[in-house]
């Protein structure tokens, strides 16, 4: 019985050691900030139905699915000394009706060191968010629907927080990074330098080199008024990896600038970059060698509110850039729901419901080869501003008012500098509107109450002798989204997405050499509905419940792929460290 007692004591003893040193620990934490956490937890759980409309009754898909999952990222910030900081995150997840751990995996999401050596260069270590240029590395986002309405921004943060697209077109890369600079006390104000190694690819010890990114950016900066920098990424497979000596280089070199100038009031900025690339392979005779070049010159004029872009592109029908051709939607990957339906089980075509929140279609990081586009969600830039064989003038239009109402219009036209299958050339043009209303600020309401609408359409033509080779392709996308807070933290959402497809043109077949080998005709007669509504009450800005319905509707007038409806009953449970 003494002894008992006497190990009640010490057990006590030692758990209120073990309360003081946690508590200790947390004081020092908080007070010189050594150690800190970072993460978030989500839970979401969805219901899936899908009406399939064929010739023949469809009695082969299973027409409802219920999923979901609940995870947790956990990271820890520590801050050994002033000039280091650490930085390694793991995630728990289970995907709901996994039972006994059966449903649960482990999983490292971030790993990275960083810090400053002699107070004067920066380095990181590990995970690394990566851009440079628009023609050099850039995540374009070329065929995300624009100014998507709050309700349909649920699901598509998501997709970006799974993929790290961080909000400024970088890409999720693993390697090395150093950035330093000097500054001047005449002449110049400074001089940046910035460079990175990566690895795009592993070899496989067998056929497949290693394959890396390095990058250099030069930037000088003479005054406030005016900077200029000199880019260089270049992709290239490692020498003796492998028994395999026919390696790949693409390298881009590029000089940008910057001038700003005011002009009594008002702010006018003239930029511009322009360049070349080289895209080859060392020993095979049949794979082309590839040089070409782009020029990109725009002036932006700000007065009060007002903000008006002209600008000027040309992109040579052979450049090719990695990194910023790499797309972010990969039309080949497979659905999360129904992959495959009708009774012949054939892929189902990617909608605008999986564009919105499917995050199984994006890629983390770039591609080793050049994408498939697709010309239903964006035939005039596929891959951005870096789209080859490309050239024209656009025109941007920006109006904000002090009670935060929004007016942007865009124009573009581009033109073919080379045919493709044709001695005429395709003519493109596009035209883009977004208005934001914030009523509760005109109307002066005490809670939030604001529409928002957009509408951006596309065309394609060419006119040629030959009546098969003519192009006429358009494409009109339309939303309209309400957000209204009718209650402390509860919000009312509602959103709509309404896209059509009408017209003919031709789909370029390229081999992994990135050349056209072939061209067919794409047929396209295509009316494609999201529409939602939502409820979603915010426990404070970092945490949220969200509940969601919403219908979605593909209809193929020219039976390349079978109609279907589908509806989707979604619940997420969003946390935020």
């Amino acid at each position: 019985m003494n002894l008992n007692r006497k190990y009640k004591k010490s057990g006590l003893k030692l758990g209120i050691l073990i309360a003081i040193g946690l508590t200790v620990f947390n004081v020092n934490a908080q007070k010189d900030r050594k150690v800190s956490f970072v993460g978030g937890a989500r839970s979401l759980m969805n219901s899936n139905s899908l009406i399939v409309n064929d010739t023949i009754a469809d009695t082969s898909t299973v027409k409802r699915k219920n999923g979901g999952y609940a995870l947790l990222d956990l990271g820890v910030n520590i801050k050994p000394n002033k000039n280091t900081e650490i930085m390694g995150m793991f995630r728990i997840r289970n995907e709901y009706g996994g039972f006994w751990g059966s449903g649960v995996s482990f999983d490292v999401r971030q790993l990275w060191i960083k810090g400053v050596v002699a107070n004067a260069l920066r380095y990181q270590l590990g995970d690394l968010n990566l851009k440079q240029t628009q023609f050099t590395l850039y995540n374009h986002h070329s065929d995300q629907l624009d100014s998507l309405p709050s309700i349909f921004n649920l699901q598509k943060n998501i997709v970006s927080y799974e993929r790290f697209y961080m909000g400024n077109n970088s890409w999720r890369m693993q390697g090395a990074s150093v950035d330093f600079g000097f500054t001047f006390s005449k002449y110049l104000k400074e001089v940046n330098v910035n460079a990175f190694l990566t690895r795009l690819n592993a070899t496989d010890f067998a056929n497949i080199n290693d394959r890396l990114m390095r990058a250099l950016t030069l930037q000088i900066v003479q005054s406030k008024n005016f900077y200029l920098a000199y880019n260089n990424n270049t992709v290239f497979d490692v020498k003796g990896t492998v028994k395999n000596d026919n390696l790949f280089k693409n390298s881009v070199n590029t000089v940008d600038f910057k001038y700003y100038q005011k002009i009594g009031k008002e702010n006018l900025l003239i930029a511009g970059e322009l360049g070349q690339s080289n895209y080859q392979y060392s020993a095979d005779t049949l794979a082309p060698k590839l040089n070409d070049y782009f020029m990109h010159f725009y002036a932006q004029m700000k007065v009060s509110n007002f903000n008006a872009t002209l600008g000027f592109l040309s992109v040579g029908p052979d450049f090719r850039s990695i990194g910023s051709q790499s797309k972010d939607v990969n039309y080949n990957a497979q659905t999360v729901f129904y992959n495959r339906y009708t009774n012949a089980q054939v892929q189902r075509p990617v909608a605008l419901i999986d564009l919105i929140g499917n995050e199984n279609i994006y890629n983390r990081t770039i591609s080793n080869s050049l994408m498939t586009p697709s010309q239903i969600y964006n035939t005039i830039s596929p891959f951005g501003m870096a789209t080859f064989n490309r050239q024209g003038a656009y025109v941007r239009v920006q109006y904000k008012t002090k009670q935060k109402i929004e007016l942007n219009a865009e124009y573009q036209s581009l033109k073919e500098i080379r045919g493709q299958g044709s001695n005429s050339l395709r003519e493109f043009s596009q035209t883009k509107v977004y208005a934001y209303l914030p009523l509760h600020e005109i109307l002066g309401l005490k809670r939030h109450l604001s529409i928002q609408a957009s509408n951006k359409m596309q065309t394609a033509k060419r006119n040629s002798q030959e009546t098969i080779e003519n192009v006429d392709l358009k494409m009109n996308q339309m939303s309209v989204g309400l957000k209204w807070e009718f209650s402390d933290g509860f919000e009312l959402l509602g959103g709509l997405v309404n896209q059509t497809n009408k017209g003919v043109d031709f789909i370029a077949d390229r081999n992994s050499y990135s050349e056209v080998i072939y061209f067919h005709q794409n047929n396209l007669n295509l009316s494609q509905q999201i529409k939602a509504v939502g409820l979603r009450y915010n426990f404070s800005p970092k945490v949220y419940l969200a509940i969601l319905y919403q219908q979605s509707a593909y209809k193929d007038q020219t039976k390349t792929n079978a109609n279907f409806n589908m509806n989707q009953l979604g619940v997420i449970y969003s946390i935020t460290l």
